[in-house]
């Protein structure tokens, strides 16, 4: 059966889909209103073995489901990656779609990992949830400081945030008009921890679903939600073929771009990857060291510290370390055993 490579363009209002055979000619060219009886309406005319490919966008993962069961495979490319289509000073819809369907046929496609298992998908959305609630109380704390200190009240620590400090600062503000604005940023707090701490009690229910979390919180430094964020963000441990794709995706890799033999720049951490897991890995780490018992994860910094005179290099060492250390238990399905670390 011949193959078939389709690029879709996918848009919220329509999607525009071109199909090549293995010569690069075109089979199909068609525009139509974004829904899955259009999509799959759009792809069953194509007799052959259909492969597709689209960008990563938040429609992504639901065309995926909507397609995979009538198609050989679906493929979720990096948009980033892409600079052929994003930079185009002609981009259209139908060029996009013409260039998705080249770069698969062409084997050209840096793809995005997907989980095939819905309720992980939807775990994933639970801790990104939590994650953005938790960001947005940073922020709307971040902003009331702000506004006091526009008021010229200097506040420090987290006192501002007590119901004894709220009253004191508030109070301080010379303004009635000042002095309300700030008390609805404090209204829109409540509203926000309220919020954290119900997206909270929802990811700890469902984290239950998923046994390595227990295994997780075992690890020193790996508290509830970060095993949780670990586990929702890899998905599966055997996504990646080693250890440093996973540091990679995880911001931990290391830069190294040649040219004629020379190197460009000065090496340094990769920034394509979670960024949130790089976050998970730098709070697991000061958990790890200011643990009061001695553990794998101290014996490693301070034995690359005293070997390389860095801290930065051996707090580097030791993420990756406590990174490689779930991945391990995760696809073996082992205990974490601190001796073993």
């Amino acid at each position: 059966m011949a193959k078939i490579y389709v690029g879709l363009d996918v848009g919220s209002s329509s999607c525009h889909l071109v199909a090549l055979n293995k010569d690069g000619e075109v089979l199909a060219d068609r525009k139509f209103g974004t829904g899955e009886m259009n999509l799959l309406a759009a792809i069953e005319p194509l007799n052959g073995q259909v492969h597709v490919h689209l960008e990563a966008s938040e429609l992504a993962g639901w065309i995926r489901r909507v397609l995979r069961p009538h198609v050989a495979g679906v493929v979720v490319g990096h948009a980033k990656s892409s600079a052929w289509i994003a930079k185009d000073p002609l981009k259209r819809d139908q060029l996009d779609a013409y260039k998705l369907a080249t770069l698969l046929r062409m084997g050209q496609v840096h793809e995005v990992f997907y989980a095939d298992e819905d309720e992980r998908t939807i775990f994933k959305q639970i801790v990104q949830h939590y994650d953005d609630v938790t960001e947005q109380e940073v922020r709307i704390k971040l902003k009331i400081k702000s506004r006091l200190r526009a008021q010229g009240v200097i506040v420090r620590g987290d006192s501002a945030y007590t119901p004894e400090g709220r009253a004191e600062y508030v109070a301080k503000v010379p303004s009635e008009a000042a002095r309300d604005s700030i008390g609805q940023l404090y209204e829109l707090l409540n509203h926000t921890l309220h919020a954290q701490s119900e997206a909270r009690k929802l990811m700890r229910r469902e984290s239950r679903k998923y046994p390595e979390i227990e295994l997780f919180e075992e690890v020193p430094g790996i508290a509830l939600v970060g095993a949780c964020r670990f586990s929702a963000y890899i998905q599966t441990p055997f996504r990646f073929r080693s250890k440093r794709k996973l540091w990679r995706y995880c911001r931990l890799g290391i830069t190294n771009r040649r040219s004629d033999g020379k190197p460009l720049g000065r090496q340094a951490l990769d920034w394509n990857g979670n960024p949130r897991l790089k976050a998970f890995s730098r709070f697991a780490f000061i958990g790890a060291i200011k643990s009061k018992q001695d553990n794998a994860f101290k014996r490693a910094y301070q034995g690359t510290l005293e070997t390389t005179h860095n801290k930065d290099h051996a707090r580097l060492s030791t993420q990756r370390k406590i990174l490689t250390v779930l991945w391990t238990m995760w696809r073996k399905k082992e205990n974490y055993r601190d001796e073993k670390g």
